[in-house]
């Protein structure tokens, strides 16, 4: 009877995943982590009680292996130890890793890792598409309003709709194109004026030198047309996505019961006989 008691008796449950601690995973795939990202990461730890867990993720191992893997070692210890001092002052837990390959492919096997990620982080230079991609739980982008030396944290939700926020990160991009094509374009232009009469004797040869002025013109819209878009786009203007084609609205269909028939033109006609 002893024996048949003790086989009855539930077994120890296994302790619960929710006892467990909390994670917010910062991710970055530059050696050095952006000031706002550890910022938000640190502050938003000491309030919900999270720990940190900041990755650097080499996407490029392969590529110029020895030099860029030396200096992406060295950009990343810098950065563990700017946000370790951030988080020691906050008194929040931090532990660092370096991992490489696909972003999407690492946060998806982080999360589903042994540690209970609450949500991710990530950086500028990631695509938020490539991120979610195998992720389980909530990515945010994190930018930044440009009041002050690193600005107020902003996540771009459905209730901001209709209001323009851009990235530190994407109106950098914007004005270093803008400032590339709009010298490109200007340097163009400066040559062609400069070197009128080489210009127009190569131009006019014919033959194979008829490449030339097409290469050209080519080569001004290419340039000028990334100018005036990275321009546009760096002062918050972009185009409309809606269409400019109005549905066609089908004609009404007419009844035979609706149509009349003529009525006979009964005035008198002139007629001349010559």
């Amino acid at each position: 009877m002893q024996n048949q008691t003790a086989a009855h008796c539930p077994s120890r449950p296994e302790p619960a995943r929710e006892h467990e601690p909390a994670y917010i995973m910062a991710v970055t795939r530059n050696g050095h982590m952006s000031e706002h990202v550890m910022e938000y990461a640190a502050s938003v730890a000491q309030r919900l009680g999270y720990a940190i867990l900041a990755v650097h993720i080499d996407t490029l191992p392969l590529f110029n292996r020895g030099q860029r893997s030396r200096l992406f070692a060295a950009a990343m210890q810098e950065s563990a130890a700017q946000l370790a001092a951030k988080a020691r002052h906050r008194g929040v837990a931090l532990e660092h890793l370096a991992e490489f390959g696909k972003i999407g492919d690492v946060v998806g096997r982080l999360c589903r890792g042994k540690k209970r990620i609450e949500f991710v982080v990530i950086d500028k230079g990631i695509r938020l598409e490539e991120a979610v991609r195998l992720a389980p739980v909530p990515v945010f982008p994190v930018t930044t309003d440009q009041q002050g030396l690193f600005g107020k944290t902003l996540f771009p939700t459905t209730t901001t709709k209709g209001v323009f926020a851009m990235s530190t990160s994407s109106k950098q991009r914007y004005v270093q194109r803008c400032v590339l094509f709009g010298a490109l374009t200007a340097a163009l232009y400066a040559a062609v004026f400069a070197y009128q009469d080489l210009v127009m004797t190569y131009f006019s040869k014919g033959g194979v030198y008829a490449v030339l002025p097409v290469a050209t013109v080519f080569a001004v819209s290419y340039f000028h047309g990334n100018f005036t878009s990275s321009f546009w786009s760096a002062l918050g203007i972009e185009a409309s996505r809606k269409s400019g084609a109005q549905p066609v609205v089908p004609a009404k269909q007419v009844t035979g019961s609706t149509v009349k028939a003529p009525r006979p033109d009964t005035r008198p006609r002139l007629r001349l006989n010559a």
